[in-house]
């Protein structure tokens, strides 16, 4: 009875990932919670007495609750800057960049000839990544802490993964800005208004109606301590940056702010430090390919459940790149 139980609340994997928050966070569970939360824990601790998961049902979760999260789910900023999409596994595209007018008008004496000017028609193939995350739950955890073993493990594959994508997404983009009027360089290590006034022009001048700078939480925090912004901003600005130390918005440029505490593994930051990135509208696509693939096994052996979480695999292409510019401190 219990296996079919859990077959079914898996079924609807978001469900059973709800309740796993709420049991971690110590919130009130209803009734029909509460009895989900002792279906999961009690088989969890099973597996762990065992070490046999017959259908694999831990990939099952992994799989159904990570694809709803990321592949499903709306992701505001990334969604703000690309056109998002999906291909099949084994397909490819081709990003078509929308021409400049680089036609010119000369002048000419009537019935004569000017030279040829040329509209470029161009498409760029998108850059590929695909990553992987491999761990082990071991049976000791499972029949410590039950389903939250499970639940902690899909919370932080799925964190690992979206960061990833946004690092290579920010590290491309970086890359890609080596000078002219949109690299805005400042000596010292806190943004100043006339940089931030640059960078708001830069970016209004391309898209009015659809600007954000994007950068770390402390430089958030700087542009509302920069000398003289104080006075400029609005009462409510005032009341928010008091309350919470972060400025939301300069001029009509949205700003949105990454912790420095959320990290790759490997202790990168998910943007580039020392910096501040502006976009103005959608700059390109990234789109997702295939779907994600959840692979599961018991070593009796180290007494662990081997995870692998593979083909998270993603491409990107960066086709309007005169639509980002960037802040860079030089200290």
């Amino acid at each position: 009875m219990l296996k079919f139980e859990v077959a079914e609340l898996m079924n609807n994997g978001n469900a059973v990932y709800e309740v796993a928050q709420k049991v971690d966070y110590k919130l009130p569970l209803t009734d029909e919670e509460k009895e989900i939360a002792q279906i999961v824990d009690t088989w969890a601790k099973e597996i762990g007495e065992t070490g046999y998961d017959r259908d694999h049902e831990i990939a099952a979760y992994l799989k159904r609750t990570i694809n709803e999260e990321i592949y499903n789910a709306p992701d505001e900023l990334l969604d703000r800057m690309f056109d998002r999409g999906n291909v099949g596994e084994f397909d490819d595209y081709e990003a078509n960049v929308t021409p400049k007018n680089t036609l010119a008008a000369y002048e000419a004496a009537k019935g004569g000839n000017v030279d040829k000017s040329w509209i470029d028609f161009t498409s760029i193939k998108p850059t590929w990544k695909n990553r992987q995350v491999e761990t082990d739950i071991s049976y000791v955890d499972l029949r410590k802490n039950g389903f939250k073993s499970v639940a902690l493990l899909t919370t932080f594959a799925k964190e690992a993964l979206q960061n990833a994508l946004f690092y290579d997404v920010f590290n491309a983009i970086d890359a890609a800005i080596t000078g002219g009027e949109q690299k805005i360089e400042v000596t010292g290590a806190v943004p100043t208004i006339t940089a931030m006034d640059a960078l708001e022009l830069y970016l209004t001048d391309r898209n009015p109606n659809d600007s954000v700078a994007v950068c770390l939480t402390k430089y958030a925090q700087a542009i509302g301590r920069m000398e003289g912004f104080y006075h400029y901003m609005s009462g409510n600005m005032k009341d928010n940056f008091n309350r919470y130390g972060l400025v939301e918005g300069y001029g009509r440029m949205a700003i949105a702010a990454i912790s420095s505490a959320h990290k790759q593994g490997n202790g990168d930051l998910l943007i580039p430090d020392k910096k501040i990135f502006g976009i103005a509208g959608k700059i390109g696509t990234l789109d997702m390919k295939g779907t994600l693939h959840v692979y599961e096994d018991s070593d009796n052996n180290k007494e662990a459940i081997n995870i692998k979480v593979a083909d998270f695999t993603y491409g990107y292409a960066v086709a309007k790149i005169e639509n980002v510019a960037k802040i860079v401190f030089t200290n």
